[in-house]
C-alpha cells in the first residue's frame, strides 16, 4: 500500500513536468490558508538516509523504501525533518513538517516539494519519475482505511528500564499491538528508552511515550524536566508524550491540576503532542486542592488492577471481566478511561510487566498517539457531545441572534417585535422597525436634496 505525503486537504499546486522553460523534477502540494507547519508521512516502509540541511531546500530527508514495499527513493523538500539518519519508519508514520518559512524557498509559498526516484538519489534526468504517475495513484490519506476495521479489544505494554533487555518483537510476536516507553522520572533519564524505542520501532508496534511528572516542589522544574525529554527525543516530535500524574511523598499526593495543565503546556509549547494523561483513582480524586477536571487535557489512561494475579495479558483480561472490567465505568475527573491498565504483573517476552488493553481499532489508537484523526472518529460520544454543544451553547446564540434580526426588521414570525414607537409610525399606523427607519430617513434626506437644489438653481 502506499499513504499520501501529506494530510487530506492538500492538492498539487505544480505538477512534474515542464514549467517556467525548464523542467520540474517533483511535484508540489499546498493546501488553501497555508501549508506552513503541516505534517508530512513516510510514504511507505522504508530508512531514513538523509535528514538536514539541504541546497535549495532549507532542509530535506530522503526516505529509502524497502525492495518488498517497492524500491525506490523519494525526497521530500522544503520541510523541517522530526526524524533522523538511520531510522527506520512505517507507511503513514509522521516524519516532519513544512517548514513555515518562505525565505528557505526562495519566497514561495511554504509547500511540500515531494520526488520519487527510481532506484537511488539521481540527478535530473530519466530515473526521476513523476510521483503523481507512478506512486501516489490510488494512494491512501492518512486516517483513511482501505477497509474497515472491525471493533476490538487490542493490548499492549508499557515499559522501563526495569525491563532491561525485554524483546518488543517477541512482545508483538506474542499478540501486543502498542507499546508506552518511559522516558523519564522527573529529570532522571530511563536509559533503556533508546534501544525500547529502536526494538518497537522495528517490530511494527504503535508507539508513545510517557513522562513520570515530577512535583516542583520535588526539587525540579517542569522546564528542567522538559529539557531532559528533549534529550531523550533527540528531535524527535512524531512521538506522543503522555503526563504520568502519580508523584509522592509517602502517602501525600504531591502534584496539583495546575502542575498538570503547567506540564501540558510546556511541553506544547516545545512542539510536542499531548494524547492524555496517566493516573489512577487513588491519586486522581486525592489531589490538593480537589480532583481536577479532565476537560481539556486529552484522553485517560488509567490504572485499575483489580485481582492483579500474574499471567498471560488476555487470561487476565478476561479473568477480571473482559470488556465488563470494571475499570472502563470509573471515570476519573468527569471522563472515563481511554486506555485501560488492568495489571501489572502479565507475562510477556519472558517479563513482568504492565498490561493495557484498548477497546477501538489500532487506527483509532494510533490517531490517539499522533494527534491525527481517522475516518472512525466520530462515534456515538462524539455525535452525543456535537448535539450538548449545538443545544447548550450554539442554541440560545442561534435564538438571541433570530431575536435582533426580528428586532431590526419585523420579519418573518416577528411576534412581539412590531417596531418600535420612539421612531415613529408607518402610512398604515403601525410602528417603525429600525430598518424601516432608516429607510424612511434615506427618504426625507433625498426629498430635501431635491428640495435644496431646486432651491439654489431657482436663485
Amino acid at each position: 500500500m502506499t499513504t499520501m505525503p501529506v494530510p487530506k486537504g492538500f492538492v498539487v499546486t505544480s505538477g512534474f513536468g515542464p514549467r517556467w522553460g525548464t523542467t520540474h523534477w517533483g511535484t508540489d502540494f499546498g493546501k488553501a490558508g497555508g501549508s506552513g507547519g503541516q505534517p508530512i508521512y513516510a510514504v511507505r516502509d522504508g530508512l531514513i538516509t538523509r535528514a538536514g540541511a539541504a541546497s535549495g531546500f532549507g532542509q530535506w530527508i530522503t526516505l529509502d523504501v524497502d525492495a518488498q514495499h517497492g524500491g525506490g527513493l523519494y525526497v521530500y523538500g522544503h520541510i523541517i525533518p522530526e526524524v533522523t539518519v538511520g531510522q527506520r519508519v512505517t507507511e503513514g508514520q509522521r516524519i516532519g513538517h513544512i517548514n513555515p518559512d518562505s525565505n528557505t524557498n526562495g519566497g514561495v509559498a511554504p509547500h511540500l516539494h515531494f520526488e520519487h526516484h527510481r532506484y537511488v538519489w539521481s540527478q535530473p534526468g530519466p530515473d526521476r519519475l513523476d510521483p503523481m504517475q507512478n506512486v501516489l495513484a490510488g494512494a491512501k490519506w492518512v486516517g483513511d482505511s482501505t477497509k474497515e476495521e472491525p471493533m476490538t479489544t487490542i493490548f499492549g505494554v508499557d515499559v522501563s528500564e526495569h525491563q532491561d533487555g525485554m524483546s518488543l518483537a517477541a512482545a508483538k510476536a506474542q499478540g501486543m499491538e502498542f507499546a508506552i516507553l518511559r522516558l523519564c522520572d522527573g529529570t532522571y533519564r530511563d536509559r533503556t528508552f533508546r534501544s525500547h524505542l529502536a526494538d518497537a520501532e522495528s517490530a511494527g508496534l504503535l508507539v508513545s511515550t510517557y513522562w513520570y511528572l515530577r512535583a516542583p516542589s520535588e526539587g525540579s522544574t517542569i522546564a528542567q524536566q522538559v529539557d531532559v525529554i528533549n534529550q531523550q527525543m533527540g528531535g524527535r516530535r512524531d512521538l506522543g508524550v503522555w503526563i504520568d500524574v502519580e508523584s509522592v511523598s509517602g502517602s501525600r499526593k504531591l502534584l496539583t491540576g495546575k502542575d498538570v495543565w503547567a506540564a501540558k503546556r510546556e511541553l506544547e509549547r516545545r512542539g510536542y503532542h499531548v494524547p492524555g494523561i496517566y493516573s489512577g483513582a487513588w491519586y486522581w480524586e486525592q489531589m490538593p486542592g480537589g480532583e481536577p477536571s479532565m476537560d481539556g487535557l486529552g484522553y485517560l489512561w488509567v490504572s485499575s488492577y483489580g485481582r492483579n494475579l500474574t499471567g498471560a495479558p488476555r487470561a487476565l483480561y478476561q479473568g477480571d471481566g473482559g470488556d465488563g472490567h470494571p475499570g472502563w465505568s470509573y471515570p476519573l475527573g468527569d471522563r472515563k478511561p481511554d486506555i485501560l491498565q488492568y495489571g501489572s504483573n502479565a507475562q510477556v517476552a519472558g517479563h513482568i510487566v504492565d498490561i493495557n488493553a484498548y477497546k477501538g481499532t489500532r487506527n483509532q489508537l494510533a490517531a490517539i498517539f499522533n494527534g491525527t484523526t481517522t475516518s472512525e472518529d466520530l462515534d456515538m460520544n462524539a455525535v452525543d457531545r456535537i448535539k450538548a454543544f449545538i443545544s447548550g451553547y450554539l442554541g440560545p446564540v442561534i435564538s438571541d441572534v433570530k431575536d435582533i434580526r426580528q428586532q431590526l426588521t419585523g420579519g418573518r414570525d416577528a411576534g412581539d417585535y412590531s417596531g418600535w414607537p420612539q421612531l415613529g409610525k408607518d402610512s398604515q399606523g403601525r410602528n417603525l422597525t429600525l430598518v424601516d427607519a432608516i429607510a424612511a430617513l434615506r427618504a426625507d434626506v433625498a426629498h430635501l436634496q431635491a428640495t435644496l437644489d431646486k432651491h439654489i438653481k431657482e436663485h
